[in-house]
């Protein structure tokens, strides 16, 4: 592949190996032996098309799938070359894209092998087999927590709903890998280890019976539950969601639990993880004064942000913490609407007002904030007219009342 070409074919071997063909894409249609499998890329359409021969031997056809991510990758070694999309054609049912990339028509296919006749799955005949399950069981941990084994899968329940289907239980480990495990405190670090380890038993659900599952699932809970709630003993991606859900049906040590979490997180300056927090409406949970302690370094600007992170993550922070009466984040956003003004950074600050952003500020910081918008920018001192005008409008109104 030293020449700059868009055109290669191969020829597949019987022991998998490939066999370069020397032809233009136009003469294609000779070379096509229905005893054959060809691997073609055409890299100007970015397509790798393997063409199986009507008697062409299953093993061929078998391998001949990586054969071609192989050739794939080779392909991508040269930075001239682009990622092609593998497309399987088969002898007398080509897909058009094949047909119109080599100016050909279907190939009609008057033989095939018996012991090699090539049924694609969408062609077999279907078999209606009843399947037969393990026997429902139910499992309570507590008042708000319950397992069912139904229809061979392990369901979790709360309050009466339910939450969350148990995906698989067994780390299958061999003697060879508990040297791995000895430091290991909790099991999202027992996973990070384990996911480094040759895990193909997990396509093999056959090592652990339904019922023995489900029964593992309730001893892993059930200790959860009377350690409560520690967080060492179920993986982050359900025990999180878990303890949400328990929080807000009033569960305290549940509450308590996810706090430590949350605020552990969040101390470790994990930024994708506060946004998840904040999108999932997590720092509900928080009192105004317990936001304001773990966010101390963030609302004294002892922390810098990129302008994403100020947008993705800071902004909508400020703002959830405006809404719920946090003083000194409505002074934050004031001051940095301000720099911005005085930066001309038109395109921000006009983000920030069409976030309603401006509308968490008082009529005096409107007032101030008006004077600094640029005069040829008519939308935004229209907005803030009206925003004015609305807010003086509320004030006498509550005057009026009051007399």
């Amino acid at each position: 592949m030293d020449d700059l070409k868009f055109f290669f074919a191969y020829e597949l071997e019987d022991t998998g190996e490939t066999k370069e063909l020397t032809f233009s894409e136009k003469d294609l249609a000779q070379f096509l032996n229905p005893e054959q499998v060809l691997v073609l890329i055409r890299e100007d359409i970015r397509r790798i098309f393997i063409w199986k021969g009507a008697k062409s031997p299953v093993t061929k056809r078998f391998i001949s799938s990586k054969v071609a991510r192989k050739l794939q990758q080779e392909v991508l070694k040269d930075d001239r070359y682009h990622l092609c999309k593998i497309v399987s054609v088969d002898q007398g049912d080509e897909v058009q894209e094949f047909l119109d990339a080599f100016n050909l028509e279907s190939m009609e296919v008057e033989e095939r092998l018996a012991d090699m006749k090539y049924i694609r799955n969408r062609d077999k005949p279907k078999v209606n087999k009843e399947e037969v399950y393990p026997e429902e069981r139910e499992f309570r941990i507590n008042e708000h927590i319950t397992l069912k084994l139904l229809k061979g899968q392990t369901i979790i329940y709360v309050a009466g709903e339910p939450f969350h289907q148990c995906k698989y239980l067994l780390l299958n480990l061999t003697k060879k890998d508990f040297s791995e495990f000895d430091e290991i405190d909790s099991i999202d670090e027992a996973f990070k280890v384990y996911n480094k380890i040759d895990k193909n038993h997990e396509r093999d659900h056959g090592l652990i019976d339904a019922e023995s599952e489900f029964i593992g699932h309730c001893s892993n809970l059930q200790a959860w539950y009377e350690h409560d709630y520690d967080l060492r003993i179920l993986h982050s991606s359900l025990s999180i969601p878990l303890l949400k859900k328990m929080a807000f049906l009033g569960d305290k040590t549940a509450i308590m639990r996810l706090k430590e979490s949350i605020a552990t997180r969040i101390a470790s300056k994990n930024y994708n993880t506060v946004i998840f927090y904040l999108n999932e409406q997590y720092l509900q949970l928080f009192s105004n004064e317990e936001l304001e302690v773990m966010f101390e370094d963030w609302l004294d600007k002892k922390v810098n942000f990129t302008p994403m992170e100020k947008r993705r993550m800071w902004y909508p922070l400020l703002k959830e913490m405006i809404e719920r009466g946090i003083s000194r984040a409505q002074e934050i956003i004031k001051k940095e609407i301000i720099l911005l003004l005085k930066e001309d950074n038109t395109e921000t600050y006009r983000y920030l007002l069409q976030k309603d952003f401006f509308q968490l500020l008082t009529l005096k910081d409107l007032e101030e904030l008006y004077d600094l918008i640029p005069k040829k920018d008519l939308v935004a001192l229209r907005r803030i007219e009206r925003l004015i005008l609305k807010l003086n409008l509320r004030k006498r109104r509550d005057v009026n009342v009051e007399g």
